[in-house]
């Protein structure tokens, strides 16, 4: 005999509705650990930002005014000015300026930037444990950033749109999210134990499990023994089965009928 069933689908879903009480406790469980687990071993985020608008107008053309090609230009350029931005030159002095105690390298692990959709603006942020960190060093790359890519990108200007505020609240960690995650985790869990445990079942329960391992013909079958009587064994619960020593599976009282001893 094989140690794995062939799989069946139905067989496997009726194996996981017959033990969703389980899938429910470990999707609750794993769910409230991830929830602990992020608020108290997950240390909170804060991040300010800032938002820088690109303006790719050259001042020696003599143009006064802003075309359609400045816009896609100053579009295609702000790639450009956040890898400036993340430079060791830019940051530096940006480190400088915030005399915060952290370097170019931990300020360049704790900045992102993107650009805000298909416009010449985008943001700087800071993430920092510290809300009032995260502020000024983000307030230092507004200082710092229009000079340093005026110089690097002849031609173009920036001007600070927003400058960053104190958070007041962390972004991070998600403890909604983590939660939720936990517990899906914890539910598929439980429900490929339920699977493996279906399909490593090899145990033959009835004539399908026959059938399935066999195509010889079922002959008979043999009903459990549900009491001893005095007189012998009596077959309880089986209806038109008649049982050796005058007794009848339909009787409950099992006694013997009139008329036979």
């Amino acid at each position: 005999m094989e140690n794995v069933k062939d799989l069946n689908l139905t067989e496997l879903v009726s194996a996981v509705i017959r033990k969703i009480w389980l899938v429910v406790l470990c999707a609750v469980i794993v769910g409230a650990l991830a929830y602990a687990y992020t608020a108290n071993f997950v240390t909170p985020m804060y991040r300010s930002s800032v938002t820088i608008y690109v303006n790719n107008n050259l001042q020696t053309t003599g143009n006064t005014g802003i075309s359609a090609s400045d816009l896609a230009t100053s579009q295609r350029l702000v790639d450009t000015y956040i890898n400036i931005l993340k430079s060791d030159t830019v940051l530096t002095k940006v480190a400088e300026q915030a005399n915060v105690g952290v370097s170019a390298a931990g300020i360049r692990y704790m900045m992102s930037a993107a650009a805000e959709g298909e416009t010449e603006v985008f943001k700087v942020y800071i993430s920092n444990a510290d809300p009032q960190i995260a502020a000024t060093i983000a307030n230092a790359i507004a200082d710092v950033a229009p000079a340093e890519i005026a110089y690097f990108v002849e031609g173009s200007s920036t001007k600070i749109v927003d400058y960053a505020k104190v958070a007041n609240m962390p972004y991070s960690p998600n403890k909604t999210g983590n939660t939720t995650v936990g517990m899906v985790a914890g539910a598929l869990a439980a429900v490929c134990f339920i699977v493996l445990q279906t399909l490593l079942d090899v145990r033959v329960k009835g004539e399908e499990d026959l059938a399935a391992i066999s195509n010889a013909p079922v002959l008979g079958l043999i009903p459990d023994l549900a009491m001893e009587m005095k007189d012998g064994y009596g077959y309880k619960g089986y209806r038109g089965y008649k049982a050796y020593g005058g007794y009848t599976s339909d009787e409950s009282d099992a006694k013997p009928r009139e008329g036979r001893k």
